[in-house]
């Protein structure tokens, strides 16, 4: 049996202007967000012989779930960037929470400079009301609003270079955290989670041998490091198509290696 883990931003979920080979994602004004058809179609043939495919993602199941029920059925989710993982029947078989007291400092430092959102309760929660695509998310007025486990906080640093200093401050400021670059965006999880540990913990608790894996930006590095065989883009930063086993075009030629082993 062969296992795929994709990043979804970027490698399963593509923006293109134009594109007769996609598949509509969102039709939200000013977004253009859409699925390869390949890619759909090389998933279910995988699965189909008995092999699995799911995802590892810096979102939140609802950032996810409402719109890919349409088109796949997951057989597993890595989610918040390590901090949550479920199985194919959408259960928590591991996490890893932030406190509301960090919570609380976090927003009274970053929030005056940078939108934040805050990964709980299976959802995104942000005092950001502007329409976001194809983020379903939760606009509250107060952190009070936020209810259950925090698993991540995410926030748009506006470039590459100004996230790669972002990220520093929060590791100097908050030790207990872990900040994880993606491209012009920021992951932070608890100290230690990241896209390799949900790798590790899904073949622990799913009992799986060999996981592939396959990104495109620095906060899949640890995930592409985990995995037994790993792939990313010739787009990719030279951080990752150094490091990767395979660099493919997509997520269907990544497939059509790992059937072919």
């Amino acid at each position: 049996m062969k296992v795929l883990a994709s990043d979804y931003d970027g490698t399963f979920l593509v923006a293109y202007i134009t594109n007769k080979d996609l598949v509509f994602h969102s039709e939200a004004k000013g977004f253009n967000e859409k699925f390869k058809e390949g890619d759909l179609k090389k998933i279910k043939e995988f699965q189909k012989a008995g092999n699995l495919f799911g995802l590892c993602s810096g979102r939140p199941f609802k950032g996810i779930y409402e719109f890919c029920k349409p088109y796949i059925d997951f057989d597993f989710y890595i989610l918040c960037t390590g901090a949550l993982v479920l199985n194919k029947e959408r259960e928590v078989i591991y996490k890893s929470t932030i406190s509301k007291h960090l919570l609380h400092e976090f927003y009274d430092r970053y929030q005056k400079d940078y939108d934040i959102f805050i990964q709980a309760n299976m959802q995104i929660y942000t005092f950001l009301k502007e329409d976001l695509g194809s983020m379903v998310r939760q606009v509250i007025t107060s952190l009070d609003e936020v209810e259950g486990d925090i698993y991540g906080l995410s926030m748009n640093a506006k470039t590459d270079e100004n996230a790669r200093k972002v990220c520093l401050d929060i590791e100097e400021h908050f030790p207990e955290l872990t900040a994880h670059q993606n491209k012009e965006f920021i992951d932070i999880t608890e100290k230690g989670c990241s896209k390799g540990l949900g790798i590790l913990k899904l073949k622990e608790l799913m009992h799986l041998e060999e996981v592939a894996g396959i990104g495109d930006s620095y906060n899949d590095i640890p995930m592409l490091e985990t995995v037994d065989h790993s792939f990313t883009f010739p787009t990719s930063p030279e951080s990752l198509t150094s490091i990767v086993d395979d660099v493919v075009d997509s997520v269907e030629e990544a497939l059509d290696i790992l059937m072919k082993e």
